[in-house]
């Protein structure tokens, strides 16, 4: 399909890609259009909901499950309807192709398919999460690339996201000056700067991925609205939103994301140059960039002059950065905990999501070899690289690097040999630099409401930097492409029910917890126990259910399933709330096996009980 502008009259819509894919568009009438409605209202709702929710107080994840749900729901219902279309017609009548890209990817799902047949699993809760992540963010470039070719669309999600990113610095303000959130709606944790997104990075990125977004709507506003005075109110609009979320950015004092937001606009800036865009386009990217430096001086010199806000907060972290560079911003003994983790399990990893489950042990391996190192309890590398090289193994590492070398030599030949690329896909490219680059130092690959951007962009990106994937035909090719669009129904069906059954088992547990009833309580933990997606964090809740009935009735014969319960939910998840109880009922029952087990994680300077002190980081808001 050829790349439609300038229209004054668009009966139907734009179409801003040419290359691979099927659009649910028909230019010749509308039998397509409750398809187009279906999928593009689904995409809009998992890539703008999620970072406006969290979970509340009736779920025991009381941050992201909602934010799951609202990612990844909407993709699972495309992926049904999607698998059934292609089941049913067959893709010579859909049209419906997966690129090199994306069957590399599906690659990668395949080997976390069978990496249980490879590393010890110890929480299947934890690893059917990961997977069904993994396998929906997949789902959701596939998905994207076939069907996402309207530019209204794009351009409308957009402005959405970039009043979304505004609303949550809003709230990091009202969370961070007020001693208390003054509606429901926005997450209480005073003195915090997170917004509803949940931790301080991740905002900085949502209002860094703003900025970009506010970019390209800057520089591709068309010649027709040009002609009226419309266009004075987007300008302006546009102008106060990256005026608020450069605000957000700047008081988030993430480093690494404004280092990463300045590369992204250089990448936008070199396509624009490179692939034939108008010199008006790239002086309107240097505009636009000038005026994000303005408007980082003139929060500083708030800061510095009234001490209003978080200017300075940047560059206090600058400066002890450069000060103590030997501790990486306070990231060395992670790291070296990370890599400890990686030398234990060096081919397959640890398992998808098991970073978390593997660092008490590995930290208590890393205290053996180097006493001197400070006790740092977290449950992320502080890396993406480090933690997907801890969890993947050498085999995912090299899937990865390989992955992305290619996606980045296509993107380099693109820009020497000048190729034509619409906006959308420049705007692509910057935003997976954008993501990419963050990825170093903080964690956007384990945020479903990140990853369905970083999915998209790829989409929109790949239909024009890869080659068009060669259509197939005969007998055999489209009889397994039905038999693949009814595994895709399948499996889209079993993540929703995976999905909507954990929601219920949350309840339950998050029930539990409120009533002081034991009959009752004990039958809610079970019944998030035979739910899949509940079952392992059920698991700790009735360990120390039963830790609460020994503790009232002091009897031994309540005392010992309490321990071999709560001994058994440690083991499947290993967190330090456990480590310090199993450790102070060691030393009281005198089990000296128990004790020398537990001593082996310990810090050395661990003597209170109450295990202050090995709170993980990012407790307020961070991944579970």
């Amino acid at each position: 399909m050829k790349r439609m502008t300038g229209l004054k009259k668009r009966d139907k819509t734009d179409i801003i890609h040419s290359g691979g894919g099927v659009s649910c568009i028909d230019m010749n009438g509308s039998p397509k259009r409750k398809q187009c409605v279906f999928f593009y209202s689904l995409f809009a709702i998992s890539l703008l909901i999620p970072s406006l929710v969290f979970s509340g107080i009736s779920f025991i994840e009381t941050l992201h499950l909602m934010k799951w749900f609202f990612a990844l729901a909407p993709i699972a219902f495309i992926t049904l309807a999607g698998g059934i279309s292609l089941a049913a017609k067959g893709v010579h009548d859909t049209g419906f192709r997966i690129d090199h890209f994306g069957w590399t990817w599906f690659l990668m799902l395949l080997y976390i398919s069978f990496q249980p047949l490879l590393t010890n699993i110890s929480s299947w809760s934890t690893y059917l999460k990961g997977w069904f992540f993994f396998a929906g963010i997949w789902a959701a470039y596939i998905f994207s690339y076939n069907f996402f070719h309207d530019q209204r669309w794009h351009r409308g999600i957009l402005w959405f996201a970039n009043i979304n990113a505004a609303i949550n610095v809003i709230f990091a303000e009202m969370q961070f000056h007020l001693e208390r959130a003054p509606f429901p709606f926005v997450m209480n944790v005073p003195g915090k700067y997170v917004g509803n997104v949940g931790q301080q990075n991740m905002l900085a990125l949502w209002s860094a991925m703003a900025l970009l977004n506010a970019a390209y709507l800057y520089i591709t506003i068309s010649r027709e609205q040009q002609k009226n005075s419309s266009h004075k109110i987007f300008h302006i609009l546009n102008f106060v939103l990256a005026a608020v979320n450069a605000w957000g950015l700047w008081s988030a004092s993430a480093r690494v994301v404004a280092a990463g937001l300045l590369i992204a606009l250089g990448v936008l800036a070199l396509a624009v140059y490179r692939t034939g865009g108008s010199k008006t386009s790239l002086k309107r990217i240097g505009f636009f960039t000038a005026g994000i430096f303005c408007m980082f001086l003139i929060v500083l010199s708030l800061a510095m002059s009234s001490g209003f806000g978080r200017g300075t907060e940047l560059i206090y972290k600058t400066e002890n950065m450069l000060r103590e560079p030997e501790t990486i911003g306070y990231r060395r003994t992670i790291w070296e905990t990370s890599w400890q983790m990686v030398k234990d399990h060096p081919v397959a990893g640890v398992g998808i999501g098991h970073y978390k489950w593997h660092f008490l042990e590995a930290q208590g391996e890393l205290q053996r070899k180097n006493p001197e190192r400070e006790w740092q309890y977290t449950y992320w590398a502080h890396s993406e690289i480090l933690q997907w090289l801890a969890e993947f193994g050498s085999i995912g590492l090299v899937l990865l690097v390989s992955t992305a070398v290619w996606w980045v030599a296509l993107f380099v030949r693109a820009m020497v040999q000048r190729k034509a690329l619409s906006m959308e896909a420049m705007w692509a490219c910057a935003m997976l630099f954008l993501i990419s680059c963050t990825a170093l130092l903080t964690r956007p690959y384990h945020r479903a409401e990140f990853m369905v951007w970083y999915a998209f962009a790829f989409a929109l990106a790949n239909r024009e930097l890869f080659p068009v994937a060669p259509a197939q035909a005969g007998f055999v090719w489209e009889r397994a492409c039905r038999i693949f669009g009814g595994v895709l129904a399948v499996g889209a069906l079993c993540g929703l029910l995976f999905l909507f059954s954990g929601v219920y088992g949350e309840m339950c547990m998050r029930n539990a917890l409120r009533t002081k009833n034991v009959e009752l309580q004990l039958a809610r933990i079970n019944k998030a126990l035979a739910i899949p997606m509940t079952k392992d964090d059920a698991e700790e809740q009735y360990a120390y259910h039963l830790v609460g009935r020994a503790r009232a009735s002091q009897l031994r014969r309540d005392w010992e399933p309490a321990i071999a319960q709560l001994y058994r939910a440690f083991h499947i998840q290993p967190k330090a709330k456990e480590m310090i109880d199993l450790f102070s009922i060691a030393q009281q029952t005198d089990d000296q096996e128990l004790y020398m087990e537990l001593l082996q994680m310990m810090p050395k300077r661990i003597v209170d009980a109450d295990g202050k002190g090995l709170q993980p980081e990012g407790a307020d808001g961070g991944e579970r």
